[in-house]
């Protein structure tokens, strides 16, 4: 219908090259010289559902081919939509081993995976993960069933509902496929021969005169990647702020145990193996000479080898859709899909640390048998009680999750268009994800507290637990001071009474019912006024249930309860396209764009978002736009009904070094302790009273094709997001620096008492649920550069998207604002923020075959690793940069800041095409480059959810179609 028209070339040639692309070829499209043809399909442009014949609105809109996708040789959605420049923070991936769960999620300007609307041809997907998530989880949809990917980088509450305040990601899928096709890839690093990944998919379409028909079907294996086997990742590497030298540093439980307390020879300081291996093996768990004063330059234990770099996950399922015009009024369609996906995470062996680490009290009897044949002894040569007392428990193997992860989705509707060119659509749809996750390698504190209390040997040479008056049946006493793997180690019986297998269970659900009706309401003189309106009733339920014994506290496992929520919400939206002026000097084209969305929850109340967006084309080859609307994000169901759970966040309380008179009214000793460690407990939980997020948005862009350079065009687009009332936490470290400096938020914090020997002054827990506080204000430039030429060799394209981020403040609890912008900020939980992202790919392509050569560059940002007290600001080493922290207008201590450095990835890739078949060659990282190294990063001394970390890699792949 459409195939000799110049809008129809412009959007195959969008559908090839991008967004880019479509901003130059469409605006020349509808200059005055030429008119567009009558019959010219109409098409939905993502951040609208008025259907219209230019692709490019007042909304900047990015698009990803399908061309891209195959080239790329990367098998999951996830992972090609984190690469765009557009997405920074803290989204997840399955380079995220201890937090991860094999999910990946997409944070469009670095707002958070909640703050992203995804949709699957303009609607709405259910939350997908481990259970009552708040995002979808991006590698439940096949890339080969995607014909392109439409990113709005623009607010769409308007349009849309929540959610939608970062962006909107709409995948488009190939409903129009014909014929057959069969692809096939495998992908392996080149240096370690690891993390290989396996693809296979295959798709079937028919069609006919009454409609169509596509199946596809996929499978895809990633395999591991270990900590222990890259340089960069085998240590735990600790920036020291005097030498600007990388320390390693290590787990205060080791193999050869930690037993604190113990009087003697030292008084009263940590004993343990003097000589014990530290750092220079992680395989050797002796200690030859016995129990001495504890060194932390040998006796720290290296666990990052026994950790996944990248974790293996096995996904496959089956997507089909379908339509039939029953006749001129109606016709049927359909969606579904299933998707299963299998992922492993391996955590070290578990720091078994009853006290230290968890807060549970069982100490080590003076009366139990192996801690009086084999424990450490006082200065009389007597045992004694071990408050204190730590062991990695490497006889288990580690701590390893399985998550199985079903998600489903059915959708069907009909639509049609009446005599008078208006039309309809109804739909419903029908989404559900399923859980089960399997947790080995923990162990039941209750089950400790009895394994390492009093025991005796009888008359038959058992070692029973209790007294000889009263045994415990059941009971096996615990003996942690042999060596592992040898005859001593803690014995497999030993291990299976104190041991679990946790088995959680979660699910989503999603229903949703809609209806909208648009056409053309009345003339102007300038044109057609478009118009869509109609109601949507939406439905989500979330749920999470803990094993019991986690959910009870008494494991070492994150504790927390059960999680069941849903709620309802009833929304009406209208949205309407003017045509403003049409062909008259200054204005080849104005219009405007209007939309206003009413929601009203069950939960919290209504409220209402409108949207005003301008496209302006004063002449050809120059198009400019801008849009002003509100959003916002509606509390999820965890953000709502999340039970209790435990959080183990890194931060550092003031009180410990420096305590105040609040610190000391809270319970902290005047002299100060020593903390635990670099990570604290806090507990995380839902709030049933918790309100909407709201934002302002506004957009302004400029796209120019300059008519004197053919194939040329530049785009450039400012955006500024304003959110308030924000979804969030108070934050750990902000509570216990509010608590050291004002005496406020102490009430949050549970500190161990004077009873608690050396932890005395600690926190044992913070609460840190869910609330409304605060709110982000950022705002930056998209530029896009884009040329394409023809040479005798082939055709060259050259393109290059940037985004640059201006601002990036986070308003907290106290009113003060955390400039992000340009900085990795993990221990707060926001991410990493870079100022400048780049993406550039040169392409030169013929009939046969292609060859591109991309680049990714992500630029530096800086770190706070360190905080000093002022008479040892002298001693920071010069290369870092320190801030002056002020509590009060007294000077308190300083901030240590280093740069963390940039990151350039190139990739290149091969494709030769015949004439059923295709076969691409790519490598992946062709330097090789490692990530930056980050002395606040939590996995791998890096940040995995921003730079490459896989290496390099080197990948083929064949297609076969008919």
């Amino acid at each position: 219908m459409y195939n000799n028209s110049k809008v129809a070339k412009a959007i195959r040639l969008a559908m090839m090259f991008g967004a880019a692309a479509t901003a130059s070829v469409a605006t020349n499209a509808f200059s005055a010289e030429e008119a567009v043809e009558e019959d010219v399909e109409r098409i939905e442009v993502t951040g609208s559902r008025i259907k219209r014949a230019d692709m490019e609105g007042a909304n900047p809109v990015q698009v990803i081919t399908r061309e891209d996708l195959v080239a790329s040789g990367i098998s999951n959605m996830g992972d090609i939509l984190q690469e765009i420049p557009s997405v920074a923070g803290a989204a997840t991936n399955t380079a995220i081993n201890n937090g991860g769960s094999g999910a990946i999620r997409v944070s469009l300007r670095g707002l958070g995976s909640p703050r992203t609307l995804v949709l699957l041809n303009g609607r709405r997907m259910v939350a997908s993960g481990t259970g009552a998530n708040s995002s979808v989880d991006l590698s439940t949809i096949p890339t080969a069933i995607v014909k392109r990917v439409e990113v709005l980088k623009d607010g769409a509450s308007a349009i849309y509902g929540s959610d939608a305040i970062g962006g909107v990601v709409n995948i488009i899928t190939r409903d129009d496929f014909e014929g057959f096709e069969l692809n096939a890839g495998y992908d392996i690093g080149t240096e370690e021969s690891d993390g290989e990944t396996k693809s296979f998919d295959f798709t079937i379409g028919f069609s006919g005169d009454k409609g169509n028909a596509v199946i596809n079907a996929y499978y895809v294996e990633q395999g591991a990647q270990w900590s222990g086997d890259r340089d960069w990742s085998m240590f735990e590497d600790d920036m020291n702020w005097e030498t600007a030298e990388l320390d390693k540093g290590g787990s205060s439980a080791p193999p050869w145990g930690r037993y604190n307390g113990i009087p003697g020879e030292c008084g009263s300081r940590t004993h343990g193996a003097g000589s014990g291996p530290g750092q220079s093996d992680p395989s050797d768990f002796s200690n030859p000479n016995g129990y001495d004063c504890w060194d932390w330059d040998k006796d720290t234990y290296n666990y990052a080898p026994a950790n996944y770099h990248l974790t293996p996950q096995e996904r496959y399922g089956i997507f089909a859709s379908g339509s039939y015009e029953i006749n001129d009024y109606v016709r049927v369609f359909t969606e579904l899909s299933f998707n299963r996906r299998t992922s492993d995470t391996k955590l070290a062996p578990l720091p078994l640390a009853p006290l230290a680490f968890f807060g549970f009290s069982a100490p080590y009897s003076a009366d139990n048998y192996y801690n009086q044949q084999f424990g450490p002894k006082d200065g009389d040569g007597n045992s004694v009680d071990i408050a204190d007392w730590r062991r990695r428990m490497v006889e288990t193997g580690g701590r390893d999750s399985r998550f199985r992860i079903e998600t489903v989705r059915t959708m069907i509707g009909i639509d049609g268009e009446f005599d008078n060119g208006w039309g309809y659509e109804l739909s419903y749809i029908f989404g559900a994800n399923d859980s089960a996750t399997a947790g080995a390698g923990g162990v039941n504190f209750e089950k400790v507290a009895l394994a390492v209390g009093p025991s005796f040997m009888d008359d038959e040479g058992n070692v029973v637990c209790g007294t000889a008056d009263e045994p415990i049946a059941g009971c096996v006493s615990l003996n942690t001071f042999g060596v592992p793997g040898t005859d001593t180690e803690v014995s497999q019986e030993m291990m299976d009474y104190i041991t679990f297998e946790a088995h959680d269970f979660g699910s989503n659900e999603q229903q949703i019912l809609s209806a909208s009706v648009f056409g053309d309401a009345f003339e102007l003189p300038a044109g057609t006024v478009g118009v869509a309106f109609g109601l949507e009733h939406r439905e989500e339920k979330g749920a999470d249930y803990p094993d019991a014994l986690i959910a009870l506290g008494i494991t070492s496992g994150s504790s927390r309860t059960s999680t069941e929520g849903s709620y309802e919400v009833d929304e009406a939206f209208i949205e309407a396209n003017l045509p403003l002026l049409n062909g008259v000097t200054g204005a080849q084209s104005l219009e405007m764009d209007l939309a206003v969305r009413y929601s009203d929850y069950n939960t919290f109340g209504d409220t209402t978002n409108h949207k005003i967006g301008i496209k302006w084309v004063p002449f050809d080859g120059l198009l400019i736009r801008g849009t002003s609307s509100t959003a916002f994000r509606a509390p999820s169901t965890s953000d709502l009904f999340a039970g209790t759970s435990d959080n183990s966040p890194s931060v550092v309380d003031p009180c410990s070094t420096n305590p105040t008179s609040f610190c000391i009214a809270d319970g902290v000793p005047a002299a100060g302790f020593v903390p635990i460690g670099d990570q604290l407990s806090s507990t995380l939980g839902g709030n049933v009273d918790t309100q909407p997020e709201e934002a302002d948005i506004f957009t302004a862009g400029v796209v120019y094709s300059p008519d004197f350079v053919d194939g040329l065009s530049l785009t450039l687009d400012y955006w500024d997001i304003e959110i308030t009332n924000a979804i969030t936490t108070v934050g750990e470290q902000l509570i216990l620096d509010k608590c050291a400096q004002e005496g406020t938020f102490c009430d949050q914090i549970t500190r161990y008492g004077p009873d608690s020997g050396s932890l005395y002054g600690n926190s044992s827990d913070i609460d840190n649920r869910t609330t409304n506080v605060g709110g982000v204000d950022s705002s930056g430039y998209d530029f896009n550069i884009r040329y394409t030429t023809d040479l005798e060799i082939g055709t060259l394209t050259l393109n290059m998207d940037t985004t640059y981020y201006d601002k990036y403040e986070i308003t907290q609890a106290d009113g003060s604002v955390v400039v992000n912008n340009g900085r990795f900020e993990r221990n707060s939980g926001d991410g990493n923020f870079p100022e400048w992202k780049t993406n550039i790919d040169a392409r030169l392509s013929t009939d046969d075959w292609s060859a591109t050569w991309a680049i990714r560059y992500i630029g530096a940002v800086d770190e706070t690793f360190a905080n000093v007290d002022p008479e040892d600001v002298s001693l920071v080493h010069s290369s870092f940069t320190t801030t002056a922290v002020h509590v009060d207008g007294v000077l308190d201590s300083y901030d240590v800041d280093r740069e963390i450095d940039e990151q350039i990835i190139h990739d290149v890739r091969f494709t030769y095409f015949m004439d059923n078949m295709s076969a691409t060659v790519g490598l992946n990282n062709v330097f090789d480059e490692e990530p930056p190294y980050a002395a606040t990063g939590f996995n791998d001394n890096t940040d995995p959810r921003t730079y490459n970390t896989t290496g390099r890699h080197v990948y083929v792949s064949f297609g076969l179609s008919f």
